[in-house]
């Protein structure tokens, strides 16, 4: 085998009986010498507060732009290619104008076929998710956050392109509402939510500091609420002045946006030196990065660090449960309980999401600063409002209760970023991406058994009791506190542990 220089100049200065010496760089040559300097420590002091968030909330003001009006457009083509009533009959279902008790028995039937359009869709939108995410999180580790939440975007916008063209089609001819589907596609294939979620709390993770990482998850969640916010009011009243084919192409337009802000406004968090070279594609579809995960999310921790990681999983799992199953019948259940239009709806959500970010902000300030309550009691208390909010839904009669029950769960905003920043300070730094992974998986999974348990009972109780369906979330969501209540007695019988006085501070 040749030898290299190295080799043949200790071989000639020592000869065939001396002992081997080792050579240090000061002897060699220049240009053997790699002078190349050690890459920059990671400054994280360089990343401007608001780095992300503009993205998060243009994003989430485009999906939410489109929501009800999406599955007013699916109702509209049930009635008219399904169910065959003629398109005078059926009008009062794009939710522009109320209808009449005849229209409400018409409603009925269309519902009953479209909830399983929108069953499917949820669970179209948790499925590959999911798997992928089992993927994202180590690959992110290894590879970086910056191009998930690029990708994720593109879908995003591929998506709503889709529908774009879609919903023309519609103007001119009547298709059938399953042909909607395919504007999930793209975001599907993305990673959806999951892999937005995964992505955009990993990058956080990345780039706050330890003592204000919970702070930072709650400005994100107050940007993301206040696109879904704007969103929602904005959505009533541009499909009140236009149509849904120009409502669909600005939500294209803000999604645009969004994408051309992560391209050209938000970093790599990682350490370039810790980024790996080699074929990224390749290496996203190795399983070894899922047993990675797997055992890093099963493996023995010190003290109790094991059982907080997954009660937390199993309590943001439990929650996102609820929200997705409420979600796929709320605007129903709105619609035929209380004669709500689209822009009845919309106001409501606004409506919910502003008191969603005054509670979350008030209590980090009040609460949190003030009067020093710590992460695990912000998440109890968070879990106690939202069942107290799903109670007062539950057994409403009157349209005002709803907005009794918003107030009361004022602070349900706070749960998600607590219980991530759980995770964040019990899990090393190294593992908060594998960790992050697993949840928003476990969360996307959660569609499969919520939407046809909350469709399933909607339908069956659609005609005598259609709110029935909040008692099982008001049921849950009281599970959830029972978990975070058992982390809270593990942090007080173990606070002298660092990581237990971090989540307990």
């Amino acid at each position: 085998m040749p030898r290299n220089d190295t080799e043949a100049l200790v071989e000639e200065e020592a000869g065939e009986d001396a002992a081997p010496r080792i050579l240090d760089a000061t002897s060699l040559p220049v240009s053997n010498v790699d002078l190349t300097p050690p890459p920059a420590p990671h400054d994280l002091n360089s990343y401007r507060w608001f780095i992300l968030e503009p993205a998060v909330f243009l994003i989430f003001f485009a999906r939410y732009l489109i929501g009800a009006v999406y599955q007013n457009q699916i109702l509209y083509q049930t009635c008219v290619t399904i169910m065959k009533f003629n398109a005078t009959e059926c009008e009062p279902l794009l939710g522009i104008d109320r209808g009449s008790e005849a229209d409400k028995k018409i409603e009925i039937v269309v519902q009953t076929y479209s909830a399983n359009i929108m069953m499917t869709t949820s669970l179209l939108e948790s499925i590959i998710p999911a798997f992928a995410s089992l993927f994202l999180g180590p690959w992110s580790d290894k590879f970086g956050r910056r191009p998930i939440l690029l990708t994720t975007f593109t879908g995003y916008l591929t998506g709503a392109i889709i529908l774009i063209v879609i919903t023309r089609i519609t103007m001119s001819t009547n298709i059938s509402p399953w042909w909607f589907l395919l504007s999930s596609v793209p975001s599907v294939l993305s990673g959806g939510t999951c892999a937005l979620i995964t992505g955009i709390y990993c990058y956080i993770s990345d780039v706050a500091k330890e003592r204000k990482r919970a702070l930072r998850m709650v400005l994100n969640e107050a940007s993301l609420c206040t696109g879904m916010m704007v969103g929602n009011v904005a959505s009533g009243y541009i499909y009140a002045a236009t149509n849904a084919l120009t409502l669909f192409a600005i939500a294209g337009f803000l999604m645009t946006l969004a994408l051309m802000f992560v391209f050209c406004f938000v970093p790599e968090s990682l350490n370039p030196a810790d980024i790996h070279t080699g074929s990224r594609l390749r290496e996203f579809f190795r399983f070894d990065l899922v047993k990675d995960l797997v055992r890093t999310c099963f493996q023995r921790r010190p003290n109790y660090d094991r059982a907080i990681i997954w009660l937390t999983m199993v309590a943001l799992t439990i929650a996102i449960f609820d929200m997705e199953g409420e979600g796929t019948v709320n605007y129903m259940f709105m619609q035929e309980k209380f004669n709500w239009t689209i822009k009845d709806y919309s106001l409501f959500n606004a409506a919910r999401i502003v008191i969603q970010i005054v509670g979350s902000i008030v209590g980090m300030v009040v609460l949190r600063r003030v009067l020093k309550l710590s992460i695990v009691t912000m998440a109890m208390l968070s879990l106690a409002c939202c069942v107290l909010e799903s109670t007062v839904r539950a057994t409403a009669v009157y349209w005002q209760e709803m907005y009794l029950g918003m107030t009361l769960g004022m602070m349900r905003g706070v749960m998600g970023p607590m219980c991530r920043a759980i995770l964040s300070h019990v899990a090393p730094s190294t593992e908060v991406g594998k960790i992050f992974a697993l949840t928003t998986s476990m969360e996307s999974v959660s569609p499969l058994g919520a939407a046809p348990l909350y469709t399933t009972v909607y339908k069956a109780t659609v005609e005598s009791y259609p709110g029935a369906f909040n008692f099982i979330s008001a049921g849950l969501y009281f599970v959830c506190y029972i978990l975070i209540a058992v982390i809270f007695g593990i942090q007080k019988s173990m606070g002298s542990s660092s990581t237990y006085q971090a989540i307990g501070s």
